[in-house]
């Protein structure tokens, strides 16, 4: 149980076991996986909660956080009920945003703190008015909850408002030193306190609030274990996965509905692995009705699927891909288009921020990107990933940008393999001619350099290619906009060559692609 004060830790630690037990056992009256309905959504939109910071009371929250999504193909809303260990609604066992903070940090904490005090002014539960609101308009609202979010690490983000009275009674239980230094205030999940911290809060929701499911966030943020124990530890977070199943089909049944349990897990095995989740054990048990598998941040772009396809087909669940923040309506295009081919069943968005910001070209993706049919023969930007900064690298695979392209003689041709949606043929054949042109920005190029490039096997002419120059804040970046022939870009795995034939051997840093992306830009015929 947490408490405003320190607990004794021999009672904490009796009162967890306790409930450990008790899950296990309730685990053992779990419904079968076939009795819960599918859950066929084309969008799933996850808001953090700061939807709140514009709000200034229950009305405008519906209105801004609910209302906004009438006429989309949005089916399902993921409202993130806290961050760290700090929670956005009236908690009885957690601790509530702003209850023990006298002067915030910033505006925008102080303003979350405003917005959320106005809406529980209107209603203390207004969770429940969201929830009733969104299946008024037809879709399903989840609670999210971030398994161990660390904005709350003076490493990191700092947010120290969001530092709870149970994390300053309790450092035993923190990761610390033994983790990047910002995720050092995330829980340790070896020890049963830090497990149980959590599932008090979920029990709560799930008894409080009749909500159609509950979602765990295991990226946001992603360390739950020392590096060398997560993979021996990954049966206590299976053994938490179990306990919130068997919490929602307890309490379902009481309510003669199912409740739902989504997942948010990292994209390869591999590295789900290295976090101590056994996504593949979740998905083969039955445990999830949905999983997003995606990174933390959710930026990337470019992302195989291939592993959750192959071990979601044939089960009753549902795969979604991620776009993480809001991109130009071509590159939301581009992605979208690129999980549907590769098999998800629909789009989950995360840190989407748009809704406040720039409505119009918001809404123009929420009403395309669920349907990969309405994304044939609509301009696309295929952007490729760049390498991330240290924090991430447990939860993110290398990047293959930025790539360093040595002299051709020194060993093999630089090489980028990318997927691509677009089927330019079938266009071609229903009356649409597809513009293509790869957009490239290199570092520490030369204008002797003799760089041939490649496209699956192809020699790509650079006759009409064109400069275009940015400024930067001491010089400027160049961005070389080379035009191809459609009939070369295949649809699914693409290759790029760049080979250098010649380089000033005065200049000893490497030739560096920085950034690239595939454009498509569709006409139709006469």
């Amino acid at each position: 149980m947490k408490t405003e004060k320190k607990m004794n830790r021999r009672k904490f630690v009796a009162h967890s076991v306790a409930a450990l037990a008790a899950g296990q056992t309730a685990f053992a009256f779990r419904r079968s996986r076939t009795q819960r309905p599918l859950c066929n959504y084309r969008i799933a939109y996850n808001d953090d909660g700061h939807t709140l910071q514009h709000s200034s009371g229950l009305d405008d929250l519906l209105k801004k956080g609910v209302d906004c999504f009438i006429g989309t193909q949005v089916d399902a809303l993921f409202w993130s009920v806290g961050h760290s260990d700090i929670y956005l609604f009236d908690t009885k066992t957690g601790e509530m945003f702003g209850r023990h903070v006298k002067q915030f940090d910033n505006a925008s904490e102080y303003r979350l703190h405003r917005g959320l005090q106005s809406v529980l002014n209107d209603r203390r539960d207004y969770v429940q008015a969201m929830a009733d609101r969104a299946r008024e308009i037809g879709i399903h609202f989840f609670a999210s909850f971030r398994m161990n979010d660390c904005h709350d690490s003076p490493e990191g983000w700092n947010s120290r408002d969001q530092y709870s009275q149970f994390k300053k009674a309790h450092p035993e239980l923190l990761l610390g030193k033994s983790v990047h230094p910002a995720f050092a205030t995330g829980f340790d999940f070896s020890y049963p306190e830090s497990r149980q911290n959590k599932f008090q809060v979920i029990e709560e929701v799930v008894h409080t609030y009749d909500v159609d499911g509950i979602e765990l966030d295991f990226l946001r943020h992603p360390a739950f274990f020392k590096p060398d124990e997560a993979f021996r530890h990954r049966h206590l977070i299976t053994g938490l996965v179990q306990r919130v199943r068997a919490l929602l089909d307890e309490v379902g049944t009481s309510r003669g509905k199912p409740i739902r349990l989504a997942l948010r897990v990292p994209f390869t095995f591999e590295l789900a692995y290295k976090l101590g989740l056994d996504a593949p054990a979740w998905m083969e048990e039955g445990l999830a009705d949905v999983v997003t598998a995606g990174t933390p941040r959710g930026h990337e772009l470019d992302l195989s699927m291939s592993e959750y396809v192959e071990a979601t087909r044939g089960k009753p669940l549902t795969l979604l891909g991620q776009i993480g923040l809001y991109h130009p309506p071509e590159q939301t295009r581009a992605t979208a288009l690129n999980y549907w081919k590769q098999g998800v069943h629909g789009i989950y968005l995360f840190n989407w921020y748009a809704p406040l910001r720039n409505r119009d070209q918001w809404r123009e993706s929420l009403l395309e990107i669920g349907d990969p049919s309405l994304l044939n023969y609509r301009n696309k930007q295929y952007v490729f990933d760049k390498q991330i900064g240290s924090m991430w690298t447990r939860s993110h695979p290398k990047a293959q940008l930025p790539l360093e392209i040595q002299i051709a003689k020194l060993g093999a041709a630089a090489a980028i393999e990318f997927h691509i949606g677009d089927d330019v043929q079938a266009a071609a054949a229903a009356g649409y001619a597809a513009r293509c042109k790869l957009v490239t920005r290199f570092e520490d190029a030369m204008e002797d350099d003799d760089l041939q490039i490649k496209l699956n096997g192809v020699v790509l002419s650079q006759e009409q290619g064109e400069t275009e120059y940015k400024p930067t804040l001491f010089s400027k970046e160049d961005w070389f906009h080379l035009p191809f022939k459609a009939q070369l870009l295949k649809t699914g795995l693409n290759r790029l060559e760049f080979i250098l034939l010649a380089r000033n051997h005065r200049v000893a840093a490497p030739l560096t692609l920085a950034d690239m992306s595939v454009w498509i830009d569709y006409e139709t015929r006469t």
